[in-house]
C-alpha cells in the first residue's frame, strides 16, 4: 500500500510539474505547445528529478570540511528560528493566494544541511581596497574571481545554498551564490542593492556570450554638437537640380537598400536558432541597484555572471519572482508576461509589491556579531586580487571575438589582456590587440593587424626614447617606420616621425623657431647625391616649414626653404603679407669655388646676398643625425624585445626582493632596540653579585666588594674609550702627514683632477680629525661626573646603602 500510495503521489507530482510547464500567455497556441514541446518538458522534469536524487554535483558537501566551520552554520539562534516559522507562515499564504505561481527561495538548507533564510546569507562587507568600493569594480572581481557552475535543474530552484566563505574558499558557484556575493560587497559599499530570483534566456542563464559584441569593441556613443544659432545668414544656394532625376535615384537606393535588408534578414533567419524549448522557465538570479544611494541616477541590473550593467527594460530578463537584501524579503505582484520591461520597482507600493517582514516592526536579521564576508583563508592580501582569475588566466569567447586576461606577472612578457577579432565564414584572423603592464620600456598596448602585417606599439610616458607609438612591419631599418612621441619630453618638439625608404617626414610643436615640418628625400643607393658618411642614405632633397612669427614682417619671415642638394640650389619663400596674392621668393645658387681662400663669396651682389655653403653641410648632418638616430632607436627596441624585464614597484613586497630584505631587516632592527630597551631595565649589579656568590641578603663586607667591583670595572671602561678613541686618532694623523708629503712630491706633475681628488681626502679626514678630538675631549671631561654619579647611584642603592652607613 505505501509503495502504491507513494507512485501515486509522484504521478500527481509529475501531472502538476506538466501542468505548470505548459502554462503559456499565448492561449490560442496552447494545444500546440503542449504537443510539440511536452517530450522536451518530460525530459527536463527527469533531470531535475535526477538532479535532486543526486545532490553534491560540482563541489558539494562531500568536500567541505564541516569541522572547520563555525557553530552558527550547524545550529539556529532563537531569532533564526523565529524568522524561519514566519517564511514559512508566508510561503503558505502565499502558495494559498498563488497556486499558479512557482515556489519562493526563502529558506534552503547551508552546506551543513541546516535551513537558512536568504536574508541572513546577505552578508554587508566593505574590503579595504579601493577598486571594491564601486560597483563595478566589484562586479568584475566576483565575475573573474568565482568559476560558473550552471544549475543541477535549469528550470528548477536550487536545493542549497552555501556561505559565501564557503563560496570564496572553493572559488565556483552558481548564480545565486554569484548574487549573494555580490550584493553583500554592493551593500557594504553603500549601495542599495538586492538579490534578484526569475527568469532570463539561455544565453544568460549559461554564460554563452557568442552572439554579443565584445565590449572593447564597442563604440563610445557620439555627442551630438549643438549648433551656434546665428541671427544672420547667407541663403543657400538655389538647387537647379532636377526634381525627377532626384526622385528615380531615391528609387533605386530604397530598392536596393529593401533587397539588403532581405538577404540580411534571410542569413539572420537561416543562422537564428530555433525558439528554445524552455525559454521563459529557466531560473536565474542576479542583482538589483537601486537609485538615489552613492549618486545612483537610474536602477539598473548586473548579471552576476559577466559582471556587466543591463538597464531593466533589456530583453533578456524575462521575469521576477521576488527581491531580498540582507533586511527583508519582497514578492513580485506585477505581470511579467512582456519581461521586466514595465515593472516598477518602488518596494514600498504594496500594491505592486509584497514584503514579508512589516516594516512598521522590522527585525534585525543580523546578528549580533557579524560574520566576515573573506576570511584570512580567501582574499587577504591585494596578491589575491591581482591574480584574481582562476589558475591565472580566463577566457570570453564573443561574435567573431576572442578575449584573453592573465594575472599579472604570469607571463614573462607582461602580457595581461589579448583581443582576436575574425572576420569572413571561415572565421580568419584579422586583428589582435594586446595589453601589457609593469613592463620596464613602459610598453602598455599593442596592434597587430594580420592583413598588412602592421605592428603598432603603444607606451606611457616615461621611456628613455619619448616614444609615444611605433608603428612598423619590422623592426629592421629602412622598412618602414612611423613614430609618434611625447613632444612635451622632448627639446627639440618631435611630435611625430614618418619613414619610408624613399622620404622621411618630421612633424613638430612648440618650437622657438616656429618649424613645424622638415621633409626629406632620399635618392637611391647608385645614383651621385650628398652624403656626410657611410651610414648614412644618400639626400636629395630638404624641405623644411614655418608657421608665421608675429614679431618679424611678412616679407622677412621664411614660410619655406628648400635646400635641392644635387643642384646645390636654397629655395626661399616668405610668408604671404596682408592684401598680397604671391608670396616673396629668393632663389640661392652655389657658383664654382674659387682657388683663392681669401675670397670665400661665392655670389655677387647682382645676383642675391652672400652665399654661405656650411648652411648646406650643417643641414646633411643634421638629417644624417636624424638617421643615426632612427637607427639607434631601432637597436633599443630590439634589444628590449629580446630581453623583456618586468619592473615590481617598491611597495610590493611580495614580489620586490629588495624591498622585502629592507623590510625584515628594519624588523630585526626594531625587535633589537626593543631588546636593548628591555636590557636596559636589567638589574646593573647582577654581574657583580653573581660574581661574589651573593644571593638573598648582603653583609657589610660583600656589600662593600660588590660596591668596589662596580666602580673598578666602569672605571676600566672609561679609560677604554678614552684609549679607544685616541688610537684611532693617532692612527689618522700619519696618514694625512703622508698623504701631504706624496702631494708635495707630484703637484706639478698632477691633473686637476687629481688634485680635486687630494682636497677632497685631506677635507674628509680633517672633518673625521676634528670629530674625534672633540669625542675624546667630551670623554676626558665627563669620565669623573660619570664615576661619581654612579657612586652617588651605589650609595642610594637600598641593597648596599644599610651596609655602607648612609641609611
Amino acid at each position: 500500500m505505501d509503495a502504491l500510495e507513494e507512485k501515486e503521489e509522484d504521478e500527481q507530482r509529475v501531472e502538476e510539474k506538466l501542468k505548470g510547464l505548459a502554462v503559456s500567455g499565448d492561449l490560442q497556441h496552447v494545444e500546440t505547445k503542449v504537443t510539440i514541446i511536452l517530450p522536451e518538458f518530460l525530459l527536463a522534469y527527469y533531470l531535475c528529478l535526477f538532479a535532486s536524487s543526486c545532490p553534491g554535483i560540482g563541489f558539494g558537501c562531500s568536500s567541505i570540511d564541516m569541522s572547520q566551520l563555525p557553530s552558527s552554520y550547524k545550529t539556529n539562534s532563537p531569532k533564526e528560528k523565529q524568522l524561519l516559522h514566519i517564511a514559512d507562515n508566508f510561503l503558505q499564504q502565499y502558495i494559498h493566494l498563488c497556486p499558479d505561481r512557482k515556489p519562493l527561495f526563502l529558506h534552503p538548507v547551508n552546506e551543513c544541511g541546516v535551513e537558512k533564510f536568504v536574508s541572513t546569507t546577505v552578508r554587508p562587507t566593505l574590503l579595504p581596497y579601493t577598486e571594491l568600493y564601486y560597483w563595478d569594480g566589484c562586479a568584475r572581481f566576483i565575475s573573474d574571481y568565482l568559476v560558473m557552475e550552471p544549475l543541477e535543474c535549469p528550470i528548477t530552484l536550487p536545493s542549497s545554498l552555501y556561505s559565501p566563505t564557503t563560496t570564496l574558499k572553493h572559488r565556483r558557484g552558481n548564480c545565486f551564490d554569484f548574487s549573494f556575493l555580490l550584493c553583500s560587497m554592493l551593500i557594504g559599499a553603500g549601495y542599495d542593492a538586492y538579490c534578484v530570483q526569475g527568469y532570463a534566456t539561455l544565453e544568460t542563464c549559461t554564460l554563452d556570450e557568442t552572439q554579443e559584441l565584445c565590449p572593447l569593441l564597442r563604440k563610445p556613443p557620439e555627442v551630438p554638437k549643438e549648433e551656434v544659432k546665428k541671427k544672420y545668414r547667407i541663403k543657400p544656394v538655389p538647387d537647379m537640380q532636377s526634381k525627377f532625376e532626384l526622385q528615380q535615384e531615391a528609387k533605386k537606393a530604397a530598392a536596393i537598400e529593401a533587397a539588403q535588408k532581405d538577404k540580411e534578414r534571410d542569413k539572420k533567419e537561416a543562422g537564428k536558432l530555433k525558439r528554445e524549448p524552455l525559454h521563459g522557465l529557466r531560473v536565474h538570479a542576479w542583482v538589483l541597484v537601486l537609485s538615489g544611494k552613492r549618486e545612483v541616477p537610474e536602477t539598473f541590473f548586473i548579471n552576476p555572471f559577466t559582471g556587466n550593467r543591463h538597464n531593466t527594460t533589456d530583453k533578456r530578463f524575462l521575469g521576477i519572482e521576488s527581491v531580498w537584501n540582507h533586511r527583508n524579503y519582497w514578492v513580485n505582484m506585477q505581470d511579467c508576461r512582456h519581461g521586466c520591461k514595465d515593472l516598477s520597482f518602488d518596494l514600498g507600493d504594496a500594491i505592486h509589491w509584497e514584503i514579508m517582514l512589516s516594516e512598521s516592526n522590522p527585525l534585525q536579521l543580523l546578528p549580533e556579531e557579524e560574520e566576515e564576508l573573506f576570511d584570512s583563508d580567501t582574499v587577504s592580501s591585494s596578491n589575491e586580487l591581482e591574480t584574481r582569475y582562476f589558475q591565472g588566466k580566463k577566457l570570453t569567447l564573443y561574435n567573431k571575438a576572442k578575449l584573453e586576461k592573465w594575472a599579472p606577472y604570469l607571463n614573462g612578457n607582461g602580457l595581461v589582456q589579448r583581443l582576436t577579432t575574425y572576420a569572413g565564414p571561415d572565421c580568419k584572423r584579422v586583428d589582435v590587440r594586446e595589453w601589457f603592464e609593469n613592463r620596464e620600456d613602459i610598453l602598455v598596448g599593442r596592434e597587430v593587424n594580420k592583413q598588412t602585417q602592421l605592428t603598432t606599439d603603444y607606451f606611457n610616458k616615461g621611456h628613455s626614447l619619448c616614444l609615444k607609438a611605433h608603428t612598423y612591419t619590422s623592426l629592421e631599418p629602412k622598412t618602414g617606420h612611423t613614430m609618434e612621441f611625447y613632444n612635451e619630453a622632448r627639446v627639440d618638439g618631435l611630435q611625430k616621425r614618418v619613414e619610408t625608404a624613399s622620404e622621411m617626414t618630421e612633424y613638430f610643436m612648440g618650437r622657438d623657431d616656429f618649424l613645424y615640418l622638415r621633409h626629406v628625400d632620399f635618392g637611391k643607393q647608385g645614383e651621385k647625391t650628398q652624403r656626410i658618411d657611410m651610414n648614412s642614405q644618400p639626400i636629395v632633397q630638404i624641405k623644411e616649414c614655418f608657421h608665421r612669427n608675429p614679431e618679424k614682417a611678412a616679407d622677412e619671415d621664411v614660410a619655406e626653404c628648400i635646400f635641392l642638394i644635387t643642384e646645390e640650389d636654397i629655395h626661399l619663400t616668405y610668408h604671404l603679407k596682408d592684401k598680397y596674392i604671391t608670396a616673396s621668393k629668393k632663389l640661392f645658387h652655389k657658383l664654382p669655388e674659387r682657388t683663392s681662400k681669401e675670397h670665400e663669396d661665392f655670389m655677387t651682389p647682382e645676383t642675391c646676398i652672400t652665399y654661405q655653403y656650411c648652411r648646406f653641410v650643417r643641414k646633411l648632418r643634421a638629417v644624417s643625425l636624424i638617421f643615426l638616430k632612427v637607427l639607434t632607436i631601432l637597436k633599443i627596441r630590439q634589444t628590449e624585445e629580446a630581453d623583456i624585464k618586468l619592473s615590481v614597484s617598491i611597495y610590493n613586497r611580495e614580489r620586490n626582493e629588495e624591498r622585502r630584505r629592507q623590510h625584515e631587516a628594519m624588523e630585526s632592527t626594531m625587535k633589537d632596540e626593543l631588546l636593548g630597551q628591555k636590557e636596559q631595565d636589567l638589574d646593573y649589579l647582577s654581574p657583580f653579585l653573581i660574581r661574589n656568590g651573593c644571593r638573598d641578603k648582603l653583609n657589610q663586607e660583600q656589600a662593600l666588594r660588590v660596591r668596589d667591583d662596580c666602580l673598578t670595572d666602569f672605571k676600566h671602561h672609561l679609560t677604554y674609550k678614552v684609549n679607544l678613541i685616541q688610537a684611532r686618532l693617532e692612527k689618522v694623523f700619519p696618514e694625512l702627514q703622508k698623504r701631504h708629503l706624496w702631494f708635495q712630491e707630484n703637484k706639478n706633475q698632477l691633473s686637476t683632477k687629481e688634485k680635486d681628488d687630494y682636497l677632497s681626502s685631506c677635507s674628509e679626514s680633517m672633518f673625521h680629525i676634528n670629530l674625534l678630538e672633540q669625542r675624546l675631549n667630551r670623554e676626558k671631561r665627563m669620565a669623573p661626573q660619570k664615576y661619581l654619579a654612579l657612586e652617588g647611584k651605589l650609595r642610594m642603592d637600598s641593597r648596599l646603602a644599610e651596609h655602607l652607613g648612609y641609611v
